[in-house]
């Protein structure tokens, strides 16, 4: 009876050869929460440290990799961040283009049965792919190589491209009754139409590219970024700018006619550009749903599952203005991560139940047949199994920004300052019919600035 007990405990464990034990009893938020913490306290150093490490085999391992190389670019380690980011990039296409993907996916599948999703070889989502390129991206800008810069926001806006050409997913019928009793999230998913349009991608793709004297480029990418964020006032002044520019004169006409008229610069300005990422994206939350499952003989019995949502209200920061040379301007939300998280995760609430459903069927049977050969024992061992391993998968990129916002305007050129309120002044300069990024990160307690000459 114990060689039996030990082959069915086997059984049980095989679920779990691509996490730990700490992964199997504590879920992936819990784990972050010093990290996020020590962000928010403004101790880079002290978050690096908290982050788990993981091993290639690991599930988590690609999702570690991008909280590596996010926290290298608060750190302003902008070579160590690119070289982590770039291996997860490699990692992402070698996994797309090799044949035995598809085997190694199955096999993951067939072990979550035993577990939860957290086995499920982690796959960033195409907000996540598109910031890690926007990230390398700026740090690429932020060392004056712009011609890297301009590679890694075409990789970017590849992602969206893709996402939207396979954003033709069917839903199972059944799963999509059982999640309406899943919370909608509206509240933190506002208007955005999908999780994988990401305005700032494009407006950072449309600056990179004026700066390179690109300017029908420019104009496609902002044109884009206005299309996903119609409201914002600082991206309809760039449209029509660029339009009056490149002598688009119909384009001009109708974006006049919609967003009003364009501000008239004198001759001797240059462009301001403040890009500003605000707070942490939230962490998911566990959410229990419940459901019938049908037996054999159509008795419903309701079991309770475990989901990830998020919970928390919209981002409402402190810092929604700048100041340039005495005059405040507000900033404007480019994009907001955290809904573009909350829709992503909607989006895969249908196929999440599908598989806890499938995962309760199949605990049950391990714990009928362990009841069978182990008796009470047994039973008692996989009841404590099965309620341990039920967790919400509560993975998502971490210390990524709630949102993005901009600010712009015409300086003269010479000498200039912003300030942010709570924080000292910038110096800058603005040189005729220029381009100056500045940059900030504001999470809590951390602060940071780069200000650079396009």
């Amino acid at each position: 009876m114990h060689r039996r007990l030990f082959i069915g405990a086997a059984l049980l464990l095989s679920g779990c050869s691509t996490i730990g034990i700490t992964d199997l009893f504590q879920d992936y938020a819990t784990q972050l929460r010093p990290v996020r913490q020590a962000v928010s306290q403004n101790n880079i150093a002290s978050a690096q440290q908290l982050l788990p490490s993981n091993s290639r085999g690991h599930s988590n391992y690609l999702l570690n990799q991008l909280e590596t190389a996010r926290l290298e670019f608060l750190a302003k380690q902008n070579s160590q961040a690119n070289e982590t980011f770039e291996a997860v990039y490699q990692n992402m296409e070698k996994k797309r283009q090799a044949a035995k993907v598809q085997l190694s996916a199955g096999l993951e599948q067939t072990n979550s049965l035993l577990t939860n999703d957290s086995v499920i070889g982690y796959e960033p989502a195409a907000y996540e792919m598109t910031m890690l390129h926007s990230y390398k991206a700026l740090s690429y800008v932020f060392d004056k190589q712009l011609e890297s810069a301009l590679v890694e926001v075409r990789r970017a806006n590849k992602v969206q491209e893709d996402a939207l050409k396979d954003n033709q997913a069917v839903l199972d019928q059944q799963a999509e009754q059982a999640a309406e009793g899943y919370p909608d999230m509206a509240e933190l998913i506002g208007n955005v139409k999908n999780g994988f349009q990401n305005a700032f991608t494009f407006y950072l793709s449309g600056l990179l590219y004026e700066a390179d004297k690109q300017f029908d480029d420019a104009y496609i990418d902002y044109k884009k970024a206005l299309e996903i964020n119609s409201e914002n006032s600082y991206l309809q002044q760039t449209v029509l700018r660029l339009a009056k520019k490149q002598g688009f004169d119909q384009d001009f006409e109708e974006f006049s006619k919609r967003f009003g008229k364009l501000k008239q610069t004198q001759a001797n300005t240059g462009q301001v550009i403040v890009i500003a990422e605000q707070g942490l994206i939230p962490a998911r939350q566990e959410f229990h749903l419940r459901l019938p499952i049908y037996t054999s003989r159509g008795d419903a019995r309701f079991y309770s599952i475990a989901m990830p949502v998020y919970r928390d209200a919209p981002y409402a920061g402190s810092d929604k203005t700048v100041t340039l040379d005495g005059e405040n301007l507000p900033l404007t939300p480019i994009v907001r991560l955290e809904a573009l998280a909350a829709k992503t995760l909607k989006d895969q609430s249908a196929g999440r139940i599908t598989r806890q459903v499938m995962r309760l069927v199949a605990k049950e049977k391990m714990r009928a047949e362990l009841a069978r050969s182990g008796g009470d024992v047994g039973n008692i061992l996989a009841n404590i199994y099965n309620i341990a391993s039920e967790q919400a998968d509560t993975r998502s990129w971490s210390t990524l920004p709630s949102q993005l916002s901009i600010a712009q305007h015409a300086m003269p050129a010479g000498q200039h300052a912003l300030s942010v309120l709570g924080h000292g002044e910038i110096d800058f300069t603005v040189s005729k019919q220029g381009l100056t990024l500045i940059f900030l990160t504001s999470i809590n307690n951390y602060y940071d600035t780069h200000v650079v000459q396009l």
